[in-house]
């Protein structure tokens, strides 16, 4: 019998198609969030990212939790932790990410962090049972194998190379997001939907002021000492992307199974790696980009239950 937090709900059928759109939405908005990022992070620098933050998402969620909470739902002292501890987790991963696109290519950072999914399997399969399938066994080998590749670099005097403070800050955001993701489920499953905004609200007002204080030092290779206004601008609106997509992120975990819903958000790394081509114009080496693909088939593999 499956557990609560990783099997299907009564009804699941009825839920499914709404799932996968949401889980698609979230895709896409969280893949063009990252080339905003991208854009707007080098000239505001992670510190002035992190206020940013607080005040697009503080407003977001507080709307959110104003427009759709449940007040019939009784929440406990330890539910209440588990919510929080695993909102400004997921916030810290975000922070991570940004400074880890600020000298890497988004295109590479983005694909490393974002293979987070391979997390929720193994931690799925350690501390509730569940056996992996031998597609998702594969899948696992997968992304590991892809991010390993995608991390080492034979010439770090390459354009394209990725630095050490990048990587180390890509693989923080997997981690995090991990945790956050493992975490995620359990929490909703608990709280509801609706009220989950509220401790996002917490760690919104709080994690990134805390960085913004503790990061105030402005980056060495930061572009001028006041940003443009387009800068702030396209902070903004990655941000709001972000949100939008936490939001759908949210009900398709309320609807679906995290095995499922996980690997399919997780594909926004396609969407971002095609636009820092197009537009960012980064450059991405023919094994870089097999092994974006691999992590990729890898995330869809581990999310194919039979």
């Amino acid at each position: 019998m499956r557990s609560r937090w990783w099997g299907p709900r009564p009804g699941s059928a009825v839920k499914t198609q709404s799932w996968f759109i949401l889980s698609l939405t979230v895709a896409l908005f969280w893949g063009l969030s990252g080339i905003f990022a991208k854009y707007s992070t080098g000239r505001l620098g992670v510190a002035r990212v992190a206020l940013i933050i607080a005040l697009v998402e503080g407003v977001a969620y507080t709307v959110a939790f104003l427009l759709w909470r449940d007040a019939s739902v009784e929440i406990g002292l330890w539910d209440a932790v588990l919510a929080t501890a695993s909102c400004v987790v997921g916030i810290s991963g975000y922070l991570c990410y940004f400074e880890s696109i600020l000298e890497g290519q988004v295109a590479i950072v983005g694909t490393i962090s974002a293979a987070y999914p391979v997390i929720v399997v193994i931690g799925a399969t350690l501390m509730l049972g569940e056996g992996l399938t031998v597609i998702q066994g594969l899948g696992v080998f997968a992304i590991i194998g892809g991010v390993m590749a995608l991390s080492y670099e034979p010439n770090p005097g390459a354009a394209n190379s990725l630095s050490r403070r990048s990587l180390i800050f890509a693989m923080l955001a997997f981690l995090a997001w991990g945790v956050w993701s493992l975490t995620q489920k359990v929490a909703i499953d608990a709280v509801s939907a609706g009220n989950m905004f509220g401790f996002y609200i917490i760690s919104s007002l709080t994690a990134p002021v805390m960085y913004a204080w503790a990061r105030r030092v402005r980056p060495v290779h930061l572009k001028g000492e006041n940003p443009t206004r387009s800068a702030w601008v396209i902070g903004g609106l990655a941000l709001l992307l972000n949100v939008l997509g936490a939001f759908a992120y949210t009900y398709a975990l309320e609807g679906g199974t995290a095995s499922l819903v996980v690997p399919v958000t997780s594909a926004y790394p396609i969407a971002t790696a095609l636009l820092a081509v197009a537009f960012l114009k980064e450059r991405v080496t023919w094994p870089q980009a097999v092994a974006l693909v691999v992590v990729v088939a890898g995330l869809v593999m581990i999310g194919i239950t039979l």
